[in-house]
């Protein structure tokens, strides 16, 4: 164990061990590498997933973020001590966004109005709160709670081996199987494809409604699984870990599927979120125009925060922190 290590004890929350989105893995993944330029190695890593004795004993906690700020999502965080700083890396609260109604001669109706956000976890959390989307930020400034908006680690990947292998990539959504499995047959008759599954169970759904063409499901390599991402041309995605990949990646992108709390992010970044209709002809309408300068702000953002956690430790200097891991 290295000097650092002897002196900075965190814990560090693993969303991996009992998921079943794959989501989760790749959000794992950035994370565990943004924290290696900041802190030594966590000296505990319990799962999120599960409740278990409180474990004590350390200076601070950090949980990856994706929607550990909503209540009751990751029933491990009931077994954190609060008494110690916890911090959130690219946290969001799942909502439903407000609906804008029906115009029916000059009247609006039927407008759907969400409940408001649990905000317990929120106001446990130690501030500033890195937070992954703009509809999060405006809730918890709203109640008074300082933010840091970061967006979500998985856009500062390594680039490194990307290359353009001549595919499309089909990141499969939720729901709609039906029609997901029509567009990637139709797109397949101008194009090489190749399906990816972001659930457990996705893979046998989708064979079973008569996907034909190649697909790859999550098997045990992270690295592996983010290379069909890293290889293909054009990815056309319903899954929000299927777009934010393929922008650090560099790839032109067709995002679709419902809009919610999380898909703000996407308005900041100049990504559409197209409905399923035409999605057939997705790979003519991709592109590679999203906001670079946004991505800039919040790398800068996210290196504020960990400077932030970095000052609960007694290591005060990045730069020595840094240095000393190297030894």
């Amino acid at each position: 164990m290295n000097k650092a290590a002897k002196l900075t004890r965190y814990r560090y929350a693993d969303i991996t061990k009992n998921a079943s989105n794959f989501g989760n893995l790749i959000i794992d993944l950035a994370v565990r590498t943004l924290m290696t330029s900041y802190l030594p190695p966590p000296v505990e890593v319990f799962d999120a997933f599960t409740e278990s004795e409180p474990l004590f004993g350390s200076e601070f906690t950090i949980i990856p973020g994706c929607t550990m700020l909503t209540a009751g999502h990751y029933p491990g965080l009931n077994s954190l001590d609060w008494a110690s700083p916890v911090y959130c890396i690219g946290g969001s609260i799942w909502n439903q966004l407000e609906s804008t109604g029906y115009l029916i001669r000059s009247r609006v109706i039927l407008r759907r109005t969400p409940p408001s956000p649990d905000l317990s976890i929120a106001r446990l959390v130690a501030e500033p709160v890195g937070v992954r989307d703009s509809y999060t930020q405006r809730i918890l400034l709203g109640a008074g709670i300082r933010t840091l908006y970061v967006g979500c680690p998985t856009l500062f990947l390594s680039p490194e081996g990307v290359a353009d292998d001549g595919y499309v990539l089909m990141s499969l959504g939720r729901g709609h199987i039906r029609e997901q499995c029509y567009a990637g047959h139709q797109m397949a008759k101008k194009n090489p494809v190749i399906g990816i599954c972001h659930e457990l169970g996705d893979y046998e759904r989708y064979r079973a409604v008569g996907w034909k063409l190649p697909l790859v499901t999550f098997s045990g390599d992270i690295n592996l699984y983010l290379s069909y991402f890293k290889h293909a041309r054009v990815v056309v995605t319903g899954r929000l870990h299927g777009l934010l990949p393929s922008i650090a990646f560099g790839k032109k992108v067709y995002y679709y599927g419902t809009k919610d709390s999380r898909t703000s992010i996407c308005d900041d970044l100049g990504i559409d979120v197209h409905n399923y209709k035409g999605l057939e002809n997705a790979t003519d309408n991709s592109s590679n125009s999203y906001n670079r300068y946004f991505i800039e702000y919040l790398r800068d953002n996210m290196d504020e925060l960990f400077k932030a956690i970095v000052k609960t430790s007694i290591y005060k200097d990045t730069s020595e922190l840094q240095s000393t891991n190297q030894e």
